[in-house]
């Protein structure tokens, strides 16, 4: 016996009590249907009190009201939309997607018998579509069977986007930039969002959004076999209605050895349950680190202009290209001038490839903790790079500079 317990002595093998998240995560309806008329809420009403579904929920407002709702509240498990009527329903379902969160199934319902409509329908993502009058048979066979077709891609089949954002060396900016693109995620797109700080013993995340980390990130990435999504919600700090951080504070003294395969598992279940996820990898040539970076969709370097940053830079990305799949990279020059005639110049990083897609100019002020920030260089890049990501790519500023 005394064995077995000198055998649990360390921290990442003895789990700590899981500290609530500042406040708790909204509660997910699990099916909700949009409807346009009494003689459809009616048919509906009848076949779900049939189904083992608790307290489904219809509304009105059709496909419209559906992409209405979808922009201000969280998802829905399971969403049936009626199309009836609707201009073009098959753009109007690729609208619904973009908003949807990971794992949505979508049904639709109309009254017109078409295999084209059909067939356009389910490459938009619709998981089943329904001619009308809606049976609870025809229902239930939508709800929990598998997609109708293998066109598409169903929205329910849909992962989140990760994004990786990684300094070139220290104080050049790259948790800041982290904080404010997943904040415009989460506030000016409307976006369910995770911010996922790897540092777990110096990461500033959690610090900079006045956030108290708990010990649920080292628990997740020590035993990776106990992350599900109920373990996530109790170990994630909220901030404001959709941004979720998940970060840690761990004693310097405390080793938090964790694996490749930990990471993976971590992110393969955020990938489910958000539609972004910022992860902000800390400068250490681990496996555990480069294990994030190859996860990721897309990977912003943060650099500055002096030699050491430009060196790194280098070598992160000649790292970056031994990754196992392909993968969009983006590098960020932060802080342009404030080196001065010793930094090195945008024409001789061109000179050894380096071109950078944006240019923070140096203007300490911008630099600040997170809160709306008034318009700058830093805001206008944030926001760019948040459309970049997103599909919603906005106009250049004239002060941009990007690679050509």
């Amino acid at each position: 016996m005394i064995n077995a317990i000198q055998s649990l002595q360390s921290p990442l093998q003895t789990p700590g009590p899981i500290e609530r998240a500042v406040a708790p995560p909204a509660s997910r309806v699990r099916l909700m249907a949009f409807v346009l008329d009494a003689e459809s809420e009616a048919s509906l009403t009848s076949c779900l009190a049939q189904l083992p579904v608790p307290n489904p929920m219809i509304r009105r407002g059709g496909l419209a009201g559906a992409i209405r709702y979808l922009g201000a509240e969280r998802s829905p498990e399971s969403i049936i939309v009626d199309i009836t009527g609707a201009e073009m329903p098959a753009s109007q379902i690729h609208d619904l997607a973009e908003l949807c969160e990971p794992g949505v199934m979508v049904i639709a319902i109309g009254d017109r018998n078409d295999v084209a409509l059909y067939r356009d329908l389910v490459r938009a993502g619709v998981s089943e579509y329904l001619v009308k009058p809606v049976t609870a048979q025809l229902l239930v066979k939508a709800l929990m069977g598998a997609p109708a077709s293998d066109e598409g891609s169903p929205i329910s089949r849909k992962l989140g986007k990760v994004v990786a954002v990684v300094g070139a060396r220290g104080g050049v900016g790259a948790t800041t930039l982290a904080i404010h693109l997943a904040l415009h995620l989460a506030n000016q797109q409307s976006r369910r969002v995770m911010l996922l700080d790897l540092d777990l013993h110096t990461g500033d995340c959690a610090l900079a959004l006045n956030l108290k980390p708990t010990p649920g990130l080292r628990e997740a990435l020590a035993n990776p076999l106990r992350i599900d999504s109920v373990f996530l919600d109790r170990t994630m700090a909220l901030h404001g209605e959709r941004l979720f951080v998940l970060s840690a504070e761990e004693p310097l003294r405390v080793d938090t050895e964790f694996t490749a395969e930990a990471v993976d598992k971590l992110v393969g279940v955020l990938r489910t349950q958000f539609h972004y996820i910022i992860a902000d990898v800390p400068r250490i040539p681990g496996s555990p680190y480069w294990q994030a970076l190859d996860t990721a969709d897309l990977r912003i370097i943060v650099a500055d202009q002096t030699l050491r940053s430009v060196r790194d830079t280098v070598r992160l990305r000649e790292g970056f290209s031994v990754g196992r799949a392909a993968h969009s990279n983006m590098l960020v020059v932060n802080r342009s001038g404030e080196g001065g005639r010793r930094g090195m110049t945008l024409a001789e990083m061109a000179k050894i490839k380096l071109q950078p897609n944006f240019v923070i100019p140096f203007r300490p002020s911008l630099f600040t903790a997170p809160r709306p920030l008034r318009r700058g260089a830093l805001t206008e890049v944030v926001a760019a790079l948040a459309g970049e990501i997103s599909g919603r790519a906005i106009g250049r500023k004239r002060w941009w500079r990007f690679a050509t």
